[in-house]
C-alpha cells in the first residue's frame, strides 16, 4: 500500500476544535483518509450474500479509509485466512491510486506479529477487555497504529497515560444491534462531550448511517466507523460514497 489522501480533521480551521483537530495529535494518519472507518462482520457480509473480501473491496473503492478485520467467532488461523483476504482486496482497491488504507485487525496480536514478520503493514485495535495496549505495543513495535475502546474518564485517562494509544473509538454512538452486548447510544452531544476529554483522535461508533452522519460534524471526530451500514447495504461501494459524503458535509 502506497502513500495517499492526506488525512482530513473534523474542523482543522476552527481554534476551539478539540486536540483531535491538530496537526501534531495526527501526525500517525498523516497520508490516510480517516473520515471512514469500516469494521467488518463475517455474519452480515454472508447474510448479504458477498465474503468480508468483497465486501471490503468494494468498500474501499467508495471510499472507505480504513479497514478494520473483526470476526470473534473463528481461530487464529482462519482469522489469519480472512486478514489476507482482506489485504488482498484492499491493495486490488487501491491499485493504481496513490491510497493508503490501513488494515486494523481487532484484538489477535499474535496474527498481526505474524504478519508483520511476514512483512504487511498491520495494525491493532484492542478492548478494554482485550490484551492491553503497553503489552500490544511491546509485542509489535513501534510501527502500528493502536486503536482502544474507550468510554469514561479513567478509560480516556489510561489510553493518555500509557503513551501508546493512537486512537480512541467512542460510543455507541445510537443504539445498535451488531453487538448483543451494546449498552444504549450516548448520542451526539454526549459524544462531543467526550471527545473533547478523551485528548486522543477519536472516531465514533455505533448505529451510524448516512442519515445520521452529519449530526456528527463539528464534534471533533476525525472520522465515523461503521459497521452493518457498509456489510449489509444492497452496493458496499455507493453506502461508503453516501456515508462519506454525509459526513464530509455534502450529502444532500
Amino acid at each position: 500500500m502506497t502513500a495517499g489522501f492526506a488525512h482530513v480533521a473534523d474542523n482543522p480551521a476552527d481554534d476551539s476544535a478539540t486536540v483531535n483537530d491538530r496537526a501534531d495529535a495526527t501526525d500517525r494518519f498523516a497520508g490516510i483518509d480517516t473520515r471512514l472507518y469500516l469494521v467488518t462482520d463475517s455474519a452480515h457480509c454472508e447474510a448479504a450474500g458477498r465474503s468480508v473480501a468483497e465486501t471490503v473491496q468494494a468498500a474501499v473503492a467508495g471510499g472507505a479509509g480504513i479497514v478494520q478485520v473483526r470476526d470473534k467467532d473463528i481461530d487464529d488461523g482462519d482469522f489469519y485466512s480472512l486478514t489476507r483476504q482482506v489485504i488482498a482486496a484492499v491493495d486490488a482497491a487501491t491499485r493504481g491510486t496513490d491510497r493508503t488504507v490501513p488494515v486494523v485487525l481487532n484484538d489477535r496480536v499474535d496474527v498481526a506479529r505474524r504478519l508483520i514478520d511476514e512483512g504487511e503493514n498491520v495494525h491493532i485495535h484492542v478492548g478494554q477487555s482485550d490484551t492491553t495496549v503497553t503489552e500490544v505495543r511491546a509485542a509489535l513495535g513501534p510501527a502500528p497504529l493502536i486503536g482502544l475502546s474507550a468510554a469514561n474518564s479513567d478509560e480516556f485517562a489510561a489510553a493518555r497515560d500509557s503513551g501508546v494509544v493512537d486512537l480512541v473509538g467512542i460510543g455507541p454512538v445510537y443504539d445498535t444491534s451488531t453487538k448483543a452486548d451494546a449498552p444504549d447510544g450516548i448520542g451526539p452531544d454526549r459524544l462531543g462531550e467526550l471527545v473533547a476529554e478523551a485528548g486522543i483522535p477519536a472516531v465514533a461508533i455505533g448505529g451510524i448511517s448516512a442519515d445520521r452522519a452529519p449530526d456528527l460534524l463539528g464534534r471533533g471526530l476525525i472520522g465515523i466507523c461503521v459497521v452493518s451500514a457498509i456489510c449489509m447495504a444492497d452496493d458496499p461501494k455507493t453506502a461508503a460514497e453516501e456515508l462519506l459524503a454525509a459526513f464530509a458535509g455534502s450529502g444532500q
